[in-house]
């Protein structure tokens, strides 16, 4: 009798180191799900700035196009401005055309 009483206490005591090494890596895999999701908002969060800095770089790209086609098209003789917009010029310089190719 006494021999099935040891076993069956050598036994618990290995189901309570089972079950303190299950509880361990529960606890390990909860940090390591929080860590995940941290690096995952970091990285949505660079994703988003280096977007926005790509988009805005395409912007002033095309903005600076945009500028150099209508100063272009002035050079060329044609009115910029929004009253005359597209007509030709008369060979002298609009106000208005002149006003909008010096804004900054």
């Amino acid at each position: 009798m006494k021999k099935i009483t040891s076993r069956l206490i050598a036994l618990e005591e290995q189901v309570r180191k089972i079950l303190a090494e299950i509880e361990a890596l529960k606890m390990e895999s909860y940090a390591l799900e929080e860590e995940n999701d941290r690096l995952r908002a970091e990285k949505a969060a660079n994703l988003t700035v280096e977007a926005l800095t790509q988009v805005e770089s395409n912007v002033q790209k095309l903005q600076g196009e945009g500028y150099d086609t209508l100063s272009r098209l002035y050079k060329e003789g044609f009115h910029i401005c929004h009253v005359h917009f597209g007509q030709p010029r008369s060979g002298e310089d609009c106000l208005f055309c002149m006003s909008f190719l010096h804004k900054e």
